[in-house]
């Protein structure tokens, strides 16, 4: 007969199970809602990891819910080898030891609700590109010295694009300079001439397009 703090190695062995199955899912959505150059596949290995390991700490102890507590706020405290470049990546992080706790305290209805819930939401936030500055476009940054001519380059992207905007200009100390544009293209534009094209007007340096998937910060 086992008391409420007691569990079954079969227990022990579902939860552990149902936990790395429910990490290997908010894996699955980090992944298909990832967007930049940060992604790192030690980060997903570890994301499962504090899962499981939150579920553990809860079934230790579970006759003691503060200290259970106090364990995974250290776990949250955690400093990777490699900073956490995205601060979605905190929110994933939570999430998973969050599950983890509802599987180690037995609470399965909630961690399958929650799994299902919070990842069809984010699924949907990815899918409608929430958040973005530049949605459905690019991010153009031209990196120019003194022999550009923005009149002739801005007349020559109006040929190529539905919308443009302009949105920023820096000015280095060697007399270099930045343009940033934020640009929806026609629909059968050449991405690879328009560069090309670009690359060769007088006073250009470098053409770089960023998906306005990623174009929030620059």
């Amino acid at each position: 007969m086992y008391s409420l703090t007691e569990f079954s190695s079969a227990v022990i062995i579902i939860n552990i199970l149902a936990t790395f199955v429910i990490a290997l899912v908010i894996s699955w959505v980090y992944q298909k809602t990832h967007y930049g150059i940060s992604y790192s596949k030690s980060f997903l290995t570890a994301l499962v990891l504090m899962a499981v390991l939150s579920s553990v700490a809860m079934m230790i102890l579970s006759n003691n819910l503060v200290r259970a507590l106090g364990v995974l706020g250290i776990f949250a405290l955690i400093r990777f080898r490699t900073i956490l470049k995205d601060t979605k990546d905190v929110a994933y992080l939570f999430f998973a030891l969050a599950m983890g706790m509802a599987v180690g305290t037995n609470n399965y209805a909630i961690a399958i609700i929650s799994t299902t819930t919070i990842s069809f939401l984010l699924l949907l936030l990815a899918k409608y590109n929430f958040g973005s500055a530049i949605k459905n476009g690019f991010l153009m940054v031209v990196i120019t010295d003194k022999d550009f001519n923005y009149n002739n380059a801005e007349g020559f992207i109006d040929k190529h694009v539905r919308s443009k905007q302009f949105l920023q200009v820096k000015t280095q100390a060697d007399g270099e300079q930045e343009y940033y544009f934020s640009l929806i293209f026609d629909k059968n534009t050449d991405f690879g001439e328009f560069i090309k094209q670009m690359k060769a007007m007088p006073g250009v340096r470098t053409v770089e397009l960023v998906s306005g998937n990623n174009s929030s910060e620059y």
